[in-house]
């Protein structure tokens, strides 16, 4: 029977490689019995935040090329929670630089860890409401375009695969099961 592992059995977690974004750690984890192994997982000191921007039952969203994966794509307004930034306040800050929209409303929709065998990352996602268009920033350079698109075709994006950002998919998808929600 294999041992059933507790926080107590890791130890000597080691940084081996830190930039502004993430961290990657090595643990040391007891498995009993004289048994060690190593584990690697990629460290996030603060999480990440998603914005689905509604409005007339259409949803916002960016139009950006991301170059790990080679793919121009659409997608939900995102991006990283700053230090001493409530994850909030990052959404509203994140909405604004990538739509030029700001929002009256935000209601946070769902927070999950989208790889928790390899990584701690939280997403964090609102529901954005009551929108007002102020501008984009000129020195802007993420954002190739905006769009507002209805359920059904953000629904055949998903299905033909032309979403695959995984901080997008979660909050729209839960939008499609539950569009009271």
């Amino acid at each position: 029977m294999k041992k059933a592992l507790k926080e107590a059995d890791i130890d000597e977690v080691q940084t081996l490689y830190r930039n502004p974004w993430f961290s990657v750690q090595k643990a040391s984890i007891d498995l009993g019995e004289a048994q060690r192994r190593d584990f690697y997982a990629v460290h996030h000191d603060r999480p990440a935040v998603g914005i689905v921007a509604m409005q007339e039952e259409k949803i916002l969203l960016i139009k950006q090329y991301r170059y790990l994966i080679d793919r121009v794509v659409w997608a939900i307004p995102s991006g990283g929670v700053d230090p001493d930034e409530t994850p909030v306040c990052a959404a509203r800050r994140e909405l604004v630089e990538e739509s030029g929209y700001r929002a009256k409303h935000l209601r946070e929709l769902i927070r999950y860890h989208p790889s928790y065998g390899s990584s701690d990352q939280l997403f964090i996602t609102f529901l954005a409401t009551d929108l007002e268009f102020i501008g984009m920033e000129e020195d802007q350079d993420e954002v190739m375009d905006t769009g507002w698109f209805s359920l059904d075709a953000i629904r055949q994006m998903i299905a033909s695969g032309d979403m695959p950002d995984g901080l997008s998919l979660v909050p729209l998808l839960l939008l499609l099961a539950d569009p009271a929600r």
